[in-house]
């Protein structure tokens, strides 16, 4: 395989016809068939289906762009690299934000990066959970903000922050709880609102995991939604209560469109931390915004804007 093959295929898939791709890239419709007849043949596999009205992507093609994406992604990096200076904060670099979490730190994080490092192009993707592991590992972001859950022999993990999960309702669901702290009983008495489990890395994996440490089933379900504002609209419309940071709801609380409870239980928190491949390069600019997420996290907690969240604790040594 070529590299131009990799190319060509990400841009025919984010065009969505040949012939577009072939204008954006200038290149001859007839010769960015043929690259794709050949790469084709040596995967010995269709990676995409051409019809009329453009082309889609087989199954196999879905996989291969995922790489592709990657792949074309650390060659630009490469290229830009070696044509900076050796201690330049110079070039792009993308960090991958779970929704429950980009509602706090995106905006903070964009002002502070334009700040401080003018020429680095930061790209921001708010995603869901389940993508973002591949997308970490295939090289396609730089970093992620996970929690624990991301593999540790293919990833780093520097905590940042620990966030206590709340319970949260409508108060006019007449089934609402008064005001105050509520036992882990209580919490689960009804069935919640959810994020689906292959999405839930962030927040429903770890709530089971402390209800399994302290010899609770896992919640039932009332809904699975994958969408964070759509998770919370549904809350305040009254199909079911959830249970979450209280960060992502703050403002929906502070107005009275949703009841915050905290929660009876010790273990109702979660850490999030940066994860870094340990397959990947890194530059400068890497390390910058690196170093630039802990300064903000930090700053949103010391302030209390970011609710309901403290600073780890270092282990001890």
């Amino acid at each position: 395989m070529e590299l131009r093959q990799f190319k060509y295929f990400v841009a025919i898939v984010d065009c969505g016809s040949l012939s577009r791709a072939a204008q954006q890239l200038y290149v001859a419709q007839s010769a960015l068939s043929k690259q794709m007849t050949e790469l084709e043949g040596e995967l010995g596999t269709q990676l995409l289906l051409r019809g009329r009205n453009g082309v889609a992507m087989t199954e196999a093609g879905k996989v291969f762009y995922e790489y592709a994406q990657g792949i074309t992604k650390q060659v630009q990096d490469a290229k830009a690299a070696v044509h900076v200076a050796a201690d330049s904060v110079v070039g792009t670099v993308v960090a991958a934000v779970p929704q429950s979490v980009s509602p706090m730190i995106a905006l903070p994080l964009m002002r502070a990066a334009a700040r401080r490092y003018p020429e680095v192009v930061l790209h921001l993707n708010e995603e869901l959970t389940g993508n973002m592991v591949d997308q970490l590992l295939r090289g396609r972001v730089d970093m992620a903000i996970f929690s624990p859950t991301m593999p540790s022999e293919d990833t780093t993990f520097t905590p940042l922050v620990e966030e206590e999960f709340v319970f949260l309702e409508s108060p006019q669901d007449p089934q609402a709880l008064p005001p105050g702290e509520v036992s882990l009983a209580q919490a689960l008495a009804r069935p919640l609102v959810w994020p689906a489990n292959t999405h839930g890395h962030c927040t429903r994996w770890l709530v089971d995991a402390a209800l399994g440490s302290a010899g609770h089933p896992a919640a039932r379900v009332a809904a699975e939604i994958n969408s964070v504002y759509t998770l919370k609209a549904a809350v305040e419309a009254g199909l079911g209560p959830t249970i979450m940071p209280l960060g992502l709801a703050q403002r929906e609380v502070s107005e009275g469109r949703l009841r915050a409870h905290r929660i009876a239980s010790p273990a109702m928190y979660r850490t999030l931390g940066l994860c870094l491949s340990v397959h990947l390069p890194t530059t400068n600019a890497k390390r910058a915004i690196f170093r630039l997420i802990g300064d903000v996290v930090r700053e949103l907690c010391a302030s209390g804007e970011w609710q309901g969240t403290r600073l780890p604790v270092a282990p001890k040594t």
